[in-house]
């Protein structure tokens, strides 16, 4: 005699149950040990500041640049804090990636290590926004900071989930969700 579990769950149900239990499990890592521990923002916000320096740097500017801050000379500058340097929406991403059905566990991998190479990119030419707003429009420095994420990171994730649809093996999600 055999026994077969039945799935009584819609895959858009389903899905959508793994990307809340993942995001949760993400935001308690990221409050309760990333942040704290510091080694990982420190990371991606001390190797945003170089690049970004370096690359404003190649064409031209004069650029200070000192731990944390970026800065045309001449300016206030910038700091790259904790928070502000892609790591919660790189965790985002993974999140809905990883909750996502279809596509091989190497399809998964390296379509997760390019979009976290993209977003890192991403926010090295956002610091160097940062840095050329103050240098131009001072004024407008709020706005930039406030506003940068939806005009650069957003259309970028939102660009890499719907790729991740529409090319991993399964379109069960949308199409048993239909029926």
């Amino acid at each position: 005699m055999e026994f077969k579990i039945q799935n009584t769950l819609s895959p858009l149900t389903r899905f959508l149950l793994i990307a809340g239990v993942i995001y949760i499990i993400w935001y308690l890592m990221y409050d309760y040990y990333l942040l704290p521990d510091g080694r990982l923002d420190a990371f991606l916000s001390l190797s945003g500041v170089n690049l970004a320096g370096g690359i404003l740097n190649i064409f031209g500017w004069d650029i200070y640049s000192e731990s944390r801050v970026l800065a045309i000379t001449g300016t206030n500058g910038v700091e790259i804090q904790n928070g502000c340097n892609g790591l919660e929406l790189i965790g985002l991403y993974m999140g809905f990636i990883l909750s996502y059905p279809g596509g091989t566990i190497l399809k998964r991998v390296m379509f997760l290590s390019g979009g976290i190479i993209l977003l890192f990119v991403a926010n090295v030419f956002r610091i160097m926004l940062f840095a050329l707003s103050i240098y131009y429009v001072p004024t407008f420095w709020e706005q930039v900071h406030t506003y940068s994420s939806y005009f650069i990171f957003y259309p970028i994730v939102l660009t890499l989930w719907y790729i991740w649809t529409t090319m991993s093996d399964d379109d069960l999600l949308l199409t048993l969700a239909i029926k």
